[in-house]
């Protein structure tokens, strides 16, 4: 590789990689050659942690070339400039203004971010589902531990369910929710003597694509239901950047919202983007690591983009590479054709799956297919009253997949049943759907059997 001694030089080669990546003539097995993948792997876990197209990578490369050369000049010289301009290319993306956007490491160090600068009283109320991640649970527990704070309601998701009645369930919810901070506060001013007191805030998780299960939200008016009931919407859009149409952030009007851009929207891992309205930014006065100020010429950023600049000794590269990614993608056939791809091969392998493994797809008896985004949910062939443990069919599963069949997707246990999530990517076909049912049959088999 050349040696690229200034940023136009380095830009015009980037470009050349991109622009110069030819686009399949179909999606599935022709569109493997535009990964890294290893040839024996049949990959269907895309959803855990995304897989980069070899084009990204490269212009990942000459970027971090690039830097070597001279950190100092870059990062105290050039990042800022280019970070802005990534954060650019993601807000028009989503529908927002540049200064409404920044970079974090992941979904929950943004979520972290956006719940620890609450000012929390034993008022208020944290809302999640029973599907909340599992890193994000911990930071809901930490926050509620202790006196004089916030108390954690869980609204449960009965799946399957349809969009109507898990809106009507939810707005019930935080109705309930509503009278119940609003007639604390009523005792509370009693108990002062006072004629009244402030209410409590209702804080909202909201998933826009849940991980275990995964499950397409109706995430959008639930957002509106938060705004009719006074309470706060914080939207955990971990599977939305890339697997989602349609995402005008400033129409839907989220308080917060987190998305990864290394799960499905093809960037490096290590790059995730909290979206903050104006409105809403003086209450953010730190990051889970606080920003190092940095001089940067030109005009000064924001305080509120200043404090997420820099944050230590990271990598730049991975949320600049964000901006390949979307060139890439618009390479490639673009967001709808993507979409209408990875959408069809959900629903059409998730079907082949359970008729092959006799079992069913988790999804909307009212309305089939509701539910369902990129992943498909399909119920495994094992009896809930298996000796074993779940520890040992966790990673019988794991070493089984990986090892034996050379195929992996991600698997867990819901409602007493094993379950396994399957994502369609553009390089998959119904092909490793049916290798992957054949595979969890042949192991599932042997589980029952050595019983």
């Amino acid at each position: 590789m050349s040696k690229l001694s200034t940023a136009e030089e380095v830009n015009t080669s980037i470009l050349h990689v991109l622009k110069t990546t030819p686009p399949p003539k179909t999606y599935g097995k022709e569109a493997r050659s535009l990964f890294m993948l290893d040839e024996e792997y049949t990959n269907l876990n895309h959803g855990s942690f995304g897989s980069v197209p070899l084009a990204v990578h490269e212009a990942g490369e000459i970027l971090s070339r690039y830097i070597e050369r001279n950190p100092d000049r870059y990062i105290r010289q050039e990042y800022n400039a280019q970070i802005d301009t990534a954060r650019a290319v993601v807000a028009d993306h989503i529908g927002v203004e540049r200064d409404t956007c920044v970079f974090v490491p992941g979904v929950s160090a943004g979520i972290a971010t956006v719940l620890r600068n609450f000012k929390w009283t034993s008022q208020d109320i944290i809302v999640s589902t029973d599907t909340i991640y599992d890193t994000i649970l911990s930071i809901v527990e930490e926050i509620c531990a202790g006196e004089n704070r916030p108390q954690h309601s869980t609204f449960a998701l009965n799946l399957p369910l349809s969009h109507s009645s898990i809106l009507d369930q939810f707005r019930l919810h935080l109705r309930l929710l509503n009278a119940q901070v609003h007639a604390a506060a009523g005792t509370s001013a009693a108990d002062r003597g006072a004629t009244t007191a402030p209410a409590g805030k209702i804080v909202v998780i909201i998933e826009s694509i849940t991980s275990s299960p995964g499950i397409l939200m109706p995430w959008k008016e639930m957002v509106k239901i938060c705004r009719a009931e006074e309470a706060w919407s914080v939207v955990d859009a971990a599977h939305s950047l890339g697997q989602e149409l349609d995402t005008d952030l400033k129409a839907l009007d989220p308080d917060f919202w987190v998305s990864n851009g290394a799960k499905w929207g093809y960037a490096k891992r290590g790059c995730a983007i909290l979206y903050v309205p104006f409105r809403n930014q003086d209450m953010i006065t730190s990051g889970v690591l606080p920003g190092l100020k940095y001089a940067s010429s030109g005009l000064s950023p924001t305080r509120f983009v200043q404090e997420f600049y820099w944050t230590g000794l990271i990598d730049p590269a991975p949320p600049i590479s964000i901006v390949f990614a979307i060139k890439f993608r618009q390479q490639i056939g673009g967001e709808v054709m993507i979409q209408k791809y990875c959408h069809e091969l959900a629903l059409q392998g998730g079907r082949r799956m359970a008729e092959i493994m006799n079992t069913t797809v988790l999804d909307c008896r009212e309305n089939p297919g509701e539910l369902i985004a990129n992943m498909v949910n399909v119920e495994l062939p094992l009896s809930s009253t298996t000796r074993k443990s779940f520890k040992e069919i966790y990673f019988l599963f794991s070493e089984q997949l990986l090892e034996t069949y050379k195929i992996y997707a991600t698997y867990f246990l819901w409602k007493d049943k094993w379950w396994t999530r399957v994502s369609a990517q553009i390089y998959n076909e119904i092909g490793d759907f049916e290798k992957l049912a054949n595979a969890f049959l042949e192991i599932c088999g042997k589980i029952t059997e050595s019983d």
